[in-house]
């Protein structure tokens, strides 16, 4: 089997158990670090963003499956963190005109992803010295202080906005989910519920209308992934084949086709690559198959780049 398909199993692997460990805490409010979609400006780039982000990681909870990239395949985070790095001033050190004193702002905001509702805002002021502007961006950011009180405020009191927020509008989240139910408009249904937290008073009718989505269009999902399969099959990618049957689930229409690929699939792979992947295909199909109808909801929608569920995909 060649490297790169083993490479994308052990990826595909690492998706559905961490997966799996995410359902089980769901309850806490996750962000996701955004990162600009935007051209260098006054000296600040990409880099610093990235290094943004490198310094305030740990002090939020992320929600979400990483890829190898490190970036989040789909995030089951609706709350982003948007950073803003503002070069205040720059002047000259005294008659010292190599040196610069650089003022740096740091901008932190917390907003829905979706409907862009923002939720708590951060910022810090630092100046630093240096030669080059870009380099003295670099020493700021180095120099923000996660531990102190004001930045640890600033999550939690975003947190509590965000439960406010639900709390408020719980009834008026369901019943506009509710009627793209009915129109079955699933995707903006879904996406209206998938984030309301487990600590909410109307979370038990969430998780039933979340239900209803996943059983409307368990038939449906079952002839993509099926398709999916097949042509992976077609290209002899029998792990990535076994790995996306797992998805399919035993009560749908044509899950005794599901089973016919997966033992041909079986049959076809290597005595030495059938020891490694068919062990780990049983029990990850046995994982999901004990999954409740909100957990495998939660697993498809984190995969559906993969998949290509149309009803989930952002």
């Amino acid at each position: 089997m060649h490297r790169t398909t083993y490479t994308l199993f052990l990826f595909l692997a690492f998706a559905f158990s961490s997966t799996l460990g995410f359902g089980q805490d769901y309850s806490a409010i996750n962000f996701s670090y955004k990162m600009p979609d935007t051209k260098t400006k006054s000296s600040v780039t990409k880099a610093h963003y990235r290094l943004l982000e490198q310094k305030i990681e740990g002090s939020y909870k992320q929600g979400g499956i990483l890829n190898e990239g490190n970036h989040f395949l789909s995030s089951q985070a609706p709350f982003d963190i948007v950073p803003y790095i503002e070069v205040v001033d720059i002047r000259n050190a005294g008659d010292i005109e190599t040196v610069k004193v650089v003022k740096i702002a740091m901008h932190l905001s917390i907003i829905n992803a979706e409907s862009q509702t923002p939720f708590n805002q951060f910022k810090t002021t630092i100046i630093v010295t240096d030669k080059d502007t870009e380099k003295a961006i670099t020493k700021a950011i180095k120099q923000i202080k996660t531990s102190g009180q004001k930045f640890q405020n600033f999550f939690t009191k975003a947190e509590a906005n965000i439960l406010a927020y639900y709390e408020k509008n719980c009834a008026k989240i369901l019943k506009s989910a509710n009627t793209h139910i009915q129109r079955k408009e699933y995707k903006k249904a879904y996406g209206l519920l998938k984030y309301i937290p487990e600590n909410m008073s109307c979370f038990a009718d969430a998780e039933r209308l979340i239900t209803n989505i996943y059983t409307d269009n368990r038939d449906s999902n079952c002839k993509k992934i099926l398709e999916h399969a097949r042509i992976q099959k077609s290209y002899k990618d029998y792990s990535s084949t076994l790995f996306s049957l797992i998805y399919i689930d035993s009560e749908s229409s044509c899950y005794p086709e599901a089973i016919k690929m997966a033992q041909e699939v079986k049959e076809l792979i290597n005595k030495e690559d059938a020891k490694a992947f068919i062990p780990s295909h049983e029990e990850d199909k046995e994982k999901f198959s004990k999954m409740s109808y909100i957990e495998k909801t939660r697993m498809l929608a984190s995969l559906a780049n993969i998949l290509n569920l149309d009803f989930i995909q952002k």
